[in-house]
């Protein structure tokens, strides 16, 4: 059985589903005419998860792929599994049902698992830090469905701090140590040194660079708009995975972001993620951590 455990964000990982893009031949089913520039997104996107993969492992990491088949011909691949699940302490929620991921469930012990199905609950909009959650709840939540998980946060002995701005938070900021946050530029300003008193964080602008898979993106926002995002919004450097506090995965070089990761004692691990801009998607997305060592802590005076 796979076991469930994650109370912290930058704890060590040792068990990960890492998302998985669809075989070129099913775009070509799905797109007929035009397809070979998605086809050529698919083929780059799993090679560059392959390596992930192979990363994660060289660092003692158990890797989990999802299985992409079509069960339902325009349902996006199962490339974001950040955006369904979270363990939470010793439990993983499970907040949506989408294809690709029944195998990797049934691996794990039902007593594990709780399912808030069409919910506001995922690893993208919480930040886990010990005792502490930071919440995004979506703007459209229905009451009722925020109470049930307020109230499983507050069963499980979990302090909150809530924002109702919509967005991942993942996509914002980054704990990767104790008093350590790597932020973009323009998301929850003040905020962020109101709830973390004392910490360093380092503000990163987001890439000014004209994306590549123009065509393939324009494509699919014609064609499959459900499957794009706003490229626009993302900074990717932020969106990272930390493997401990010693080792994080990150998309490209920056030098203002590995200056500071050194300053701090932390290894930037570079696997180069060509196809974030046709996601919308950076690491931390594209993955989900099942376990890491570690236990609820206080991390706060």
């Amino acid at each position: 059985m796979i076991p469930i455990k994650g109370y912290s964000t930058f704890h060590p990982l040792k068990h990960c589903i890492v998302g998985k893009a669809y075989h070129p031949d099913v775009i070509r089913k799905l797109l007929g005419a035009g397809a070979e520039h998605v086809c050529k997104v698919m083929e780059q996107t799993e090679q560059d998860l392959s390596t992930l993969v192979s990363i994660l492992e060289s660092h003692g990491v158990k890797c989990y792929r999802p299985t992409a088949e079509v069960n339902n011909s325009n349902a996006r691949p199962p490339i974001s599994p950040r955006d369904y699940l979270i363990a939470l302490g010793e439990t993983l929620l499970v907040g949506k049902l989408v294809n690709g991921y029944s195998e990797i469930l049934s691996k794990v012990d039902k007593l594990s698992c709780q399912w808030f199905l069409d919910t506001d609950v995922s690893s993208a909009n919480m930040i886990r830090c010990g005792d502490h959650i930071h919440w995004d709840i979506d703007p459209g939540t229905k009451p009722e469905k925020e109470k049930k998980i307020r109230g499983l946060l507050q069963e499980k002995g979990y302090r909150t701090s809530v924002t109702r701005l919509g967005w991942h938070v993942d996509g914002a900021y980054q704990i990767l140590k104790p008093g350590v946050i790597v932020a973009a530029e323009h998301l929850y300003g003040q905020w962020l040194s109101d709830i973390y008193p004392g910490w360093e964080i380092l503000r990163l602008e987001a890439d000014k660079i004209q994306p590549p898979y123009l065509p393939a993106i324009t494509l699919m926002k014609n064609r499959l708009p459900h499957w794009m995002g706003d490229y626009s919004e993302s900074n990717y450097d932020v969106n990272i995975l930390s493997i401990d506090e010693s080792h994080c995965v990150v998309p490209q070089q920056n030098t203002k972001l590995f200056n500071f990761l050194e300053r701090h004692g932390i290894e930037p691990i570079v696997c180069e993620l060509r196809s974030k801009y046709f996601w919308d998607n950076g690491i931390h997305c594209m993955t989900q951590d099942l376990y890491r060592e570690g236990s609820m802590e206080n991390y706060f005076n």
